[in-house]
C-alpha cells in the first residue's frame, strides 16, 4: 500500500474514533478527546502535505463546542 494511501486510511479512523467518542461519551463530554484526535488529525494532514480541505471537512463531520 502507498504510503499516501495508508496516511489517507489512518484519517478515517480517526475520524470514527470522533463519531464513536461522541456516541459513547455525548457531544459535550467528548469535547478534550475530539481537541486531542482533531490535533492529530491536522499534524498528519500537514505533515504529509495534503489537502487541507480534510481539516475543513473533519471538521465539518465533528463539531466541536466552541
Amino acid at each position: 500500500m502507498r504510503t499516501e494511501n495508508l496516511i489517507r486510511e489512518t484519517l478515517k479512523g480517526l475520524l470514527a474514533t470522533a463519531n464513536e467518542k461522541i456516541c459513547v461519551l455525548g457531544l459535550v463530554d467528548a469535547q478534550e478527546d475530539l481537541r486531542q484526535i482533531r490535533d492529530m488529525y491536522v499534524e498528519l494532514v500537514r505533515f504529509w502535505a495534503l489537502d487541507e480541505h480534510l481539516i475543513e471537512e473533519f471538521d465539518e463531520k465533528i463539531g466541536l463546542l466552541k
